[in-house]
């Protein structure tokens, strides 16, 4: 078995808005990466946490009757990424736009490690070479 990073959008190239969502009913480790595009001069991101079990279809926005818990709220960089490292969570995610993007874009992406089962996708070299 192998671990690969399993990577989900919760912003695409957006500049206000709450974004898409993120459901982990089992506690996994996970990573936000906060893309700025092009020149950007204002706006962040608030990381949010839904912990209790409410049931949302994946990938749907936010549902009204969710309450949110904020992690961190991070300005978006120019030309850049930055990370927020949320440690082993679980419960409901999104990465809200707390501030609008001015002078850009930006993409939000979620990045955690998953086991992978059976043969990796890639092979090294090293998997390639018979004794």
């Amino acid at each position: 078995m192998s671990i690969e990073n399993v990577t989900t959008a919760l912003q695409a190239f957006a500049t206000t808005g709450d974004g898409l969502t993120l459901t982990l009913p089992d506690a996994r480790f996970l990573t936000f990466k906060v893309q700025g595009n092009g020149p950007v001069t204002a706006g962040q991101v608030t990381i949010e946490c839904c912990p209790q079990n409410t049931p949302m279809i994946p990938g749907a926005s936010s549902g009204g009757g969710m309450v949110w818990t904020v992690l961190s709220t991070i300005p978006v960089p120019s030309n850049d990424t930055t990370e927020y490292r949320a440690g082993v969570v679980s419960g409901t995610f999104r990465a809200r736009i707390s501030t609008p993007v001015t002078g850009g874009t930006v993409r939000v992406l979620a990045v955690r490690p998953e086991e992978q089962k059976g043969l990796p996708l890639r092979l090294s070299s090293a998997a390639l070479l018979v004794p």
